[in-house]
């Protein structure tokens, strides 16, 4: 049988092979007693220089705060363990999605620190993130596909930002000629395009509220809502802005298409849900149809 000297050795060793997850140990003042040497290959760091880090220097700003909610929690007593995703920094200045695991060995005479284990995530938090936005947007656009439209309306009229908002449902005129025509190809490039200037009609402040969103509903419609909106007039003056940012030619395939758009703007109401505003838009659109088509209408309320 090994003795101890042995049996650290064996240990030590079998650590190198972990080429997959890192341990280390952290200590009562929080400095990174041992790191195993699969560091190196997870994170870029020679153990020396991961463990004369420091916490905060690992750990990506957004995630700081509850990074350390979770240590003063682990450390409230012994035995207690947790599991976190963060992101750490690489040697090399990048982000690594990881997951840590970690437990409060602190009163273990033997070890006397927080062990913890980290793993890179990178990949499968890609994937993720990849099929998230894959359910949440419209395959040919990129932007929001009606689930998350509104979604995110009714985020923002939860929050009470209604008062300041306009929704806008838009419908291109004519399209059905052009993918005859042309073909469904050119009317994709078209929705791509469309897509594109409707996007580029926004705010580009990410920090904006209430925020300006826009998606595709299917087919030829999109929808979008705008901020700062606070008169019929201004919802008036904000639907032809898009609308003329909308309509004009497309280049397809060398061919000069001209597309057309019809708005219809609604401001929601007090109480009023996500549905029930976009419904309102749909009507508005409907009268701007009507009323001779590549125009604005205002619901009435």
């Amino acid at each position: 049988m090994a003795n101890g000297e042995e049996e650290s050795t064996l240990w030590y060793a079998a650590l190198g092979h972990l080429i997959d997850e890192v341990v280390f140990i952290h200590r009562e003042d929080r400095t990174i007693a041992f790191v195993s040497p699969s560091v190196a290959d997870v994170l870029g760091y020679t153990p020396d220089e991961f463990t004369a880090l420091r916490t905060y220097e690992l750990i990506h700003p957004d995630d700081l705060p509850e990074a350390a909610r979770t240590a003063e929690d682990i450390r409230s007593g012994p035995g207690r363990s947790y599991r976190s995703v963060l992101r750490i920094r690489h040697r090399d200045g990048s982000w690594v999605w990881a997951e840590v695991i970690g437990r409060n060995l602190l009163d273990d005479p033997a070890v006397r620190g927080v062990v913890q284990t980290l793993r890179d995530i990178s990949e499968r938090r890609a994937l993720e993130d990849r099929l998230a936005h894959q359910a949440n947007h419209d395959g040919l656009t990129g932007l929001a596909n009606r689930n998350h439209f509104l979604d995110q309306l009714d985020t923002e009229l939860a929050a009470g930002t209604g008062g300041e908002l306009a929704v806008l449902y838009l419908d291109l005129d004519g399209f059905k000629a052009i993918n005859d025509a042309h073909g469904h190809r050119a009317g994709d490039d078209i929705l791509r395009e469309v897509g594109r200037r409707l996007s580029r009609a926004t705010r580009q402040d990410p920090d904006a509220r209430p925020r300006d969103v826009v998606g595709r509903l299917g087919g030829d419609e999109f929808a979008a809502f705008f901020g700062g909106v606070r008169t019929d007039d201004d919802a008036e003056r904000l639907g032809e802005r898009v609308r003329a940012a909308v309509a004009g030619a497309v280049t397809v395939a060398g061919v000069a298409l001209e597309v057309r758009v019809s708005v219809g703007v609604a401001r929601p109401q007090p109480e009023e849900d996500a549905d029930r505003a976009l419904a309102r838009a749909d009507a508005a659109l409907y009268d701007a149809k009507r009323t001779g088509r590549n125009r604005v209408a205002l619901a009435i309320d």
